[in-house]
């Protein structure tokens, strides 16, 4: 009897220490690996290795289980309603900034090029549009589309697009070549592939000091954006951590944010995964900093508009069009006013895109045009490539969001 009472005390004894074990050193660990999102952090098993397989090991596991079905659960549920309340208030910013921007549009093509009104329109412009950048970045990370519906863009209008999204426009050098700057994109997915670029030149510029250059390089299977900057290039803990966002293509769990200032490779990689393009960051640029590549299959880029589409939109631009004047305290409307009627549905009943007319140009120079650092010039230029980007826009409610 004494010796089994000394039993029952050692395995009493041995049992409580297994459950201060678990309760002061397993549980610890498990919540700062699954709660708190602590990588790399061990969590420890049984203190004592006789008990392996016992009912207090199968207890302990249970209880580790539960407690991760319960985090994953709570997590989830948390972050479906966060992302939805952030869309509702996405979608509402982001309809008035389109208002706005439509407004400050309309006023500039009423006022000539190069007065002191209408470059104050334009730097009106630029940063609603940075601002609806921003706007669009948090939706993809919340699982929505980009918000807006383009028609087919050549490449050229896709990089300089981007390229007027950013603060430092102008020390973005773009190497334009007829072979592939008026190469076709699908519209489906000119916003993704504008987006994704944004964010390479963005990062490019923030991180680098003096120019950084674009050059779009075709190659046997689609074409590569290429991002060439020549600041500090990243070590190997921030391309394989760049390398792991760049493939992430879960929806943002708000409930694990550590640095808001940091999602824009998580952008890119929700949009690569949804429409079909990749990145790459990991290459070494040839003025010492990084260069990143951005790479579109053959199969995303379209045909641009039929001859009879062009043809038809010039005759409705030529038509004269009239407007009554809206009633005093009536909102603007949210739409242009000169842009044609859409005529029937495509799939998914999305109204079908028409172009305008082409807005008067300048004579065709002998040669390709080539980058320029004046911001005049620049300015002008990118005030027509807003004329027309915001004509070929169609911008549509997110129930309407089109199938990928």
């Amino acid at each position: 009897m004494e010796q089994q009472r000394d039993a029952a005390r050692a395995r009493a004894a041995a049992l409580e220490t297994e459950v201060r074990h678990f309760a002061e050193v397993t549980m610890p660990a498990l919540v700062d690996v699954l709660a708190r999102g602590h990588r790399g952090v061990p969590v420890p098993g049984l203190h004592q290795e006789e008990l392996v397989g016992t009912t207090i090991d199968q207890a302990h596991q249970g209880i580790r289980r539960l407690l991760q079905e319960a985090l994953t659960v709570t997590r989830e549920q948390i972050g479906r309603a966060a992302r939805s309340s952030v869309r509702d208030v996405i979608d509402e910013a982001q309809t008035r900034l389109h208002r706005c921007q439509m407004t400050a549009v309309q006023e500039m093509e009423r006022h000539p090029d190069g007065t002191a009104y209408h470059q104050s329109l334009m730097n009106i412009d630029h940063l609603v549009t940075q601002a609806l950048h921003t706007l669009q970045r948090t939706r993809i990370l919340t699982g929505s589309w980009p918000g807006a519906q383009r028609a087919d863009c050549t490449v050229r209008e896709v990089v300089e697009s981007a390229r007027g999204r950013i603060n430092d426009y102008l020390r973005v050098a773009y190497t334009y070549e007829q072979s592939t700057g008026e190469t076709w994109l699908e519209g489906r997915v000119v916003e993704p592939v504008t987006v994704a670029l944004t964010e390479l030149l963005s990062n490019a510029t923030a991180y680098s000091d003096g120019k950084v250059f674009v050059e779009v390089q075709p190659f046997q299977t689609g074409y590569c954006i290429v991002v060439d900057d020549g600041g500090l290039n990243m070590n190997a803990f921030q391309r394989e951590e760049a390398a792991r966002q760049l493939a992430q293509h879960e929806v943002l769990d708000v409930t694990t944010v550590q640095d808001t200032g940091q999602l824009g490779f998580m952008v890119i990689g929700r949009l690569a995964s949804e429409y079909g393009f990749a990145a790459d960051v990991t290459s070494t640029s040839p003025y010492g900093g990084v260069r990143a590549v951005l790479r579109i299959p053959r199969e995303l880029f379209g045909h641009g508009p039929t001859d009879e589409e062009i043809q038809a939109d010039r005759h409705a631009a030529m038509a004269p069009t009239t407007q009554a004047p809206l009633p005093h305290g009536s909102p603007a409307p949210t739409e242009d006013a000169h842009t044609p009627p859409a005529e029937g549905t495509g799939t998914g009943g999305l109204p079908q895109r028409r172009r305008r007319a082409p807005l008067p140009t300048a004579p065709a120079r002998d040669s390709a045009p080539t980058p320029t650092d004046d911001p005049e010039t620049f300015s002008a230029g990118l005030a027509h490539l807003g004329r027309t980007i915001h004509d070929t826009e169609t911008h549509i409610a997110e129930g309407d969001q089109p199938h990928v």
